[in-house]
């Protein structure tokens, strides 16, 4: 399909903040994908899933990204050299223009850059806080808190938002895609970005929708009412497949674990305890519920250099025995042990958006109730709010560990003393000196070994529990049969979608 390029020097209103843009006219004939949530906001500073997300909607670019083989490149930089321990300096490519139309030179993407280093603290997980200083219209100079030999990598970290902000909060960005219109939380309506490339005007015009359950979703495909459906469960791809449609499997790139709260749990800052919860779970029976995958084997999926070495076992026997060892015994014969005439009971949690979470949760329940440990269950549409409430004694979570193809940033974001996802206060000094380390070398087995010794240390301190390293389903229409999902999902709409 061809578009009829068309300047539009203000966007329509989103979210009640007009977003301007110069973009291509819509049409009819969009792609339109289901997916299970939609942004609510279009602020990647201040929120930091957001970056992630406009990334995943095709709408922004970090400085780096990942191609389909995994290898970094970058639309933005030209050339990247490393001065000294801190410094870097990087020359910028010409002729690559933010959505409005206007140029990312050397000022535009250090007041980007600055601007995220003081709102967002996840920006500053891998080597700290990063100064961007223009030196010339194209040559720009960083200055970084802490070293790093892989400042490609660091500038691939879903935060590094290119964007511009043109007032009141309003963002244009450098994507394939700009948006049209949002219905916050429910539908995003893209048009190709006219200053992306050459063939903008063969991009079709993209609406994404939001989809509570996959109940649902499955109907919308079925019925015609979107092209793809990312993602499906496992279930629901068998009944697509056997109705004749198209169906693919991939490798997420995500790991499933569970963050145990011992922050101000005196419960579960028993380490007995959380390593009698390890061992009572069958992982081998969540890999068959979800039709694919594997047993964790550490924090990173099992095709990386640098994943973990751990061996996870189940032993039911051998976790009554650890709960006898923490005091927990069955006094009144109910099958539910107890301490301190007090019932031992877990409060578990997980969100929709992943539903595969929700199988695992439900394992655990039975899991858990073979060894003697009551538990319940809540639902909640945001996890990352929930888990600062210290209200939960097990979070069940999904992550892409890998983002930038380096092991770094997500073990440092969660395992870091002090770090933007170190929810409960998780802090080891042989782990951090390892971090440090690892910030140090290049890539290579150095350093991968150095990430297999803070994935070992994580197993046996068990701030989190490790459990299913995933594979994903996605459903497609023919209008895009031949589209490949990589890197999970974070470049879901790409600039490769809709290109005939």
């Amino acid at each position: 399909m061809k578009h009829k390029k068309a300047l539009l020097a203000v966007l329509g209103c989103v979210a009640a903040l007009a977003v301007p843009a110069a973009v291509m006219a819509a049409d009819d004939d969009a792609i339109v994908i289901g997916n299970t949530s939609v942004i609510d906001t279009v602020d990647p500073v201040h929120n930091g899933s957001n970056a992630w997300s406009l990334t995943a909607d095709g709408v922004s670019e970090t400085i780096f990204m990942q191609d389909k083989e995994g290898n970094l490149v970058s639309r933005i930089v030209d050339s990247i050299e490393q001065k000294d321990e801190l410094t870097w300096e990087m020359k910028l490519k010409e002729g690559v223009k933010f959505s409005d139309g206007s140029d990312v030179d050397a000022q535009a993407l250090c007041d980007s850059m600055n601007t995220i280093m003081e709102n967002n603290e996840m920006a500053s997980t891998s080597a700290g806080v990063i100064t961007f200083t223009p030196v010339d219209d194209m040559t720009v100079e960083l200055k970084s808190e802490r070293e790093t030999t892989v400042m490609p990598s660091v500038l691939c970290e879903y935060s590094m938002v290119v964007l511009k902000d043109t007032g009141d909060s309003n963002y244009v960005f450098t994507g394939p895609y700009a948006i049209e219109n949002m219905d916050p939380g429910v539908e995003l309506d893209l048009v190709p970005n006219e200053y992306y490339d050459d063939k903008a005007s063969e991009r079709s015009d993209v609406v994404i929708k939001a989809f509570g359950d996959a109940a649902t979703m499955q109907q919308a495909f079925e019925s015609g009412e979107i092209d793809m459906a990312f993602t499906v469960t496992p279930e629901t791809a068998g009944i697509l497949e056997g109705e004749g449609y198209t169906t693919k499997t991939f490798d997420a790139g995500y790991q499933y674990f569970m963050v145990v709260n011992s922050k101000e749990n005196e419960t579960l800052s028993d380490l007995k305890l959380r390593q009698a919860i390890n061992v009572a779970i069958n992982r081998e029976d969540m890999v068959t519920a979800l039709k694919g995958g594997r047993v964790a084997n550490g924090f990173f999926a099992q095709y990386y250099s640098f994943a973990g070495d751990v061996e996870e076992k189940y032993d039911p026997d051998e976790a009554k025995s650890l709960l006898e060892e923490a005091g927990y015994t069955d006094t009144d014969g109910d099958g539910f042990v107890d301490k301190d005439g007090e019932k031992l009971t877990l409060k578990l949690v997980t969100y929709p958006s992943r539903p595969d979470l929700s199988v695992l949760m439900q394992l655990v329940v039975s899991q858990l109730n073979e060894v003697g440990i009551d538990a319940t269950t809540e639902m909640t549409d945001s996890i990352g709010n929930y888990v600062k409430t210290e209200e939960f004694d097990i979070a069940f979570w999904a992550q892409h560990t890998c983002p930038t193809g380096e092991p770094t940033y997500s073990l440092s974001q969660f395992f870091r003393t002090g770090a933007a996802y170190n929810n409960n206060d998780y802090s080891n000094e042989e782990v951090d000196s390892l971090l440090d380390q690892m910030g140090t070398l290049p890539a290579g087995d150095e350093k991968d070994q150095l990430a297999k010794q803070v994935q070992q240390i994580v197993s046996e301190d068990l701030p989190v529990i490790y459990l299913v390293d995933p594979q994903w389903h996605i459903a497609v229409s023919d209008k895009v049969a031949d589209y490949e999902p990589y890197n999970g999902d974070y470049y879901v709409v790409n600039a490769e979608l809709g290109l005939n």
